[in-house]
């Protein structure tokens, strides 16, 4: 057709393993990468938890990145650490740091030291729920160990927030045989059961 041309659209070769290095000499152990910049920052002021490179354990297992693995799961073993007074979403926390230990837990054959870590980041979180409904509070002081409302919501939390945090603590409850995770967040459906079916 007169007018018209084929052009080609190359897509460049995807370079996971270079991708993880880079992030691992800028951003290690922070909870968040800027590759603009090549830096990393952290969420709070008394430093972070690890939401990226926890957030990527599963994925080196699946992918068998094995060095950078190692290295990473040496830096989850001796640098971790949720002593951080400082509060942090608890949405994001649960589905990004529970739920990457959880994975990482499950994915190398039930290694202990994700476990462990788990269960710790948990019990720090479970205060959250102390509310006069049930539902969680939106932030998290992961050092005091406490619910934090956000100061802007006026009381108020994301449903979609609070009903999708369900799938980690249920699975450290069937991994832990400790049913307390699972109580707090079948009492969050319950809740939101209860609300949906008095507004029919």
């Amino acid at each position: 057709m007169h007018g018209l041309r084929m052009v080609c659209t190359c897509i460049p070769e995807a370079r996971p393993v270079n991708d993880a290095r880079i992030i691992e000499k800028d951003a290690m152990g922070d909870d968040e990468y800027h590759p603009i910049s090549h830096t990393g920052s952290n969420l709070t002021s008394a430093g972070g938890i690890g939401y990226t490179v926890i957030d990527s354990l599963d994925t080196m297992l699946l992918m068998g990145l094995t060095p950078e693995y190692t290295r990473a799961r040496s830096w989850v073993a001796n640098k971790l650490s949720f002593e951080r007074d400082g509060n942090f979403n608890t949405f994001e926390t649960t589905i990004r740091v529970l739920g990457g230990l959880l994975s990482a837990y499950h994915l190398s054959d039930n290694d202990e030291l994700y476990l462990e870590k788990a269960t710790e980041l948990a019990d720090r979180m479970l205060p959250v729920f102390e509310t006069e409904t049930g539902l969680p509070y939106p932030m998290v002081n992961i050092g005091k160990g406490h619910g934090v409302p956000d100061e802007h919501s006026a009381g108020l939390v994301s449903t979609a927030e609070v009903s999708t945090i369900q799938l980690e603590f249920k699975y450290l409850s069937h991994v832990t045989d400790n049913d307390v995770y699972w109580r707090r967040v079948e009492n969050v459906g319950s809740f939101a059961f209860y609300v949906t079916k008095g507004s029919d």
